[in-house]
């Protein structure tokens, strides 16, 4: 076949980057494949061995706020983090010096997007390793509260907190209160923000890509089953394992 890369490595701008080890497109594809079903219980699962010196690794230049930083909240899922996660965390981190990224977990993401399928697709530990690696962000929360309240940020330092990406659809009447029970006590205080648009909302964009997928379900579901196969050959191999 050809090298997709060839006319970038004939340009000298070709740069390859080691995967991280158990972290696969292909599997990730694969959840999103089995995200049609919306009783059919998923827990997100991967190969991925969530250690201390990985976690150092993508903490990379994160540092810590300092004593006079104005210190910026939001919280999401981050699931599925792309360029619209990217935007947001970029106009939230404007409202500040230094901006601290909840990430809610897995149980509460799956609660609150019931609506719409499946999700997470990736688990908590994989969405919190996408927002360490983005440049706007200068610490994590994990398994963040769903509702911020005046202990939280008070523990925090917050100045200012930031609406996050949204979980329902807006034809569900069930959560039309969502904002006002995430954020009441932000409001309260005067230190509640909206960095989103009407043309860019916040909803999170993890169900345009699953629905990208879906519409092109068989397309891609022979390609996973072939990419599978490739991928299981290659833990077979790595690890000594014999498959009958």
């Amino acid at each position: 076949g050809k090298d997709v890369y060839a006319h970038v490595k004939k340009m000298g701008r070709y740069l390859s980057i080691p995967r991280t080890e158990g972290v696969s497109t292909t599997d990730i594809v694969g959840r999103m494949l089995l995200c049609n079903s919306r009783t059919l219980a998923r827990t997100p699962s991967s190969r991925f061995l969530k250690t201390s010196s990985i976690l150092s690794q993508f903490r990379g230049g994160m540092r810590d706020p300092k004593p006079d930083d104005r210190v910026v909240y939001i919280d999401g899922d981050w699931d599925m983090m792309n360029a619209r996660h990217i935007e947001l965390l970029k106009k939230a981190r404007k409202l500040g010096d230094y901006l601290i990224v909840g990430v809610h977990n897995d149980d509460v993401v799956a609660s609150n997007s019931k609506s719409r399928g499946n999700f997470p697709i990736m688990d908590l530990h994989e969405r919190v390793l996408s927002v360490m690696g983005c440049k706007y962000v200068g610490d994590v929360l994990i398994d963040a509260p769903w509702s911020i309240d005046r202990e939280h940020i008070k523990a925090l330092n917050l100045s200012a907190v930031a609406r996050g990406s949204r979980y329902v659809d807006d034809e569900d009447e069930d959560n039309n209160n969502e904002e006002e029970e995430r954020y009441r006590v932000a409001k309260e205080m005067g230190i509640f923000f909206n960095p989103g648009s009407d043309s860019h909302p916040c909803v999170s964009p993890v169900h345009e890509v699953v629905k990208k997928i879906q519409d092109n379900r068989q397309r891609f579901q022979k390609r996973f089953s072939s990419k599978q196969e490739k991928e299981q050959a290659y833990y077979d191999k790595r690890y000594g394992r014999t498959t009958k």
